[in-house]
């Protein structure tokens, strides 16, 4: 495949998050909790310990609170990864996304997904 049409899957594939991930709910991992629930929110409460892995998986828009800090590596559909070092009382907004994690360090958050 060629670079603009890897691209082009690429960003197709990106903007609709559905295409690839999951619900990470359904993966049944014990360090990721529904805390509420309804119509057009979703409280998690996301809490790894270091080595802890969540399979790919989709989020909406989501806004991300960090109780403690600590690196989580990211790995993206095209096989990319991010490592990111989320900080303790950071609040972050985040987009749609769809990836898979894995916890360097022990970390926990509380996310805010946003229904659509």
């Amino acid at each position: 495949m060629n670079r603009v049409a890897a691209l082009t899957v690429s960003i197709i594939l990106l903007s609709c998050p559905a295409v690839f991930g999951q619900d990470a709910m359904q993966y049944g991992v014990k360090h990721l909790t529904v805390l509420a629930e309804d119509q057009k929110v979703r409280v998690l409460r996301y809490a790894p310990h270091r080595g802890d892995k969540t399979p790919i998986h989709s989020h909406p828009s989501a806004v991300v609170y960090v109780l403690k800090g600590g690196r989580v590596k990211y790995t993206m559909p095209d096989g990319s990864t991010k490592t990111s070092e989320l900080k303790t009382g950071d609040a972050l907004i985040r987009p749609p996304v769809t990836h898979s994690d894995e916890a360097l360090d022990d970390v926990e958050a509380i996310l805010v997904e946003i229904k659509q």
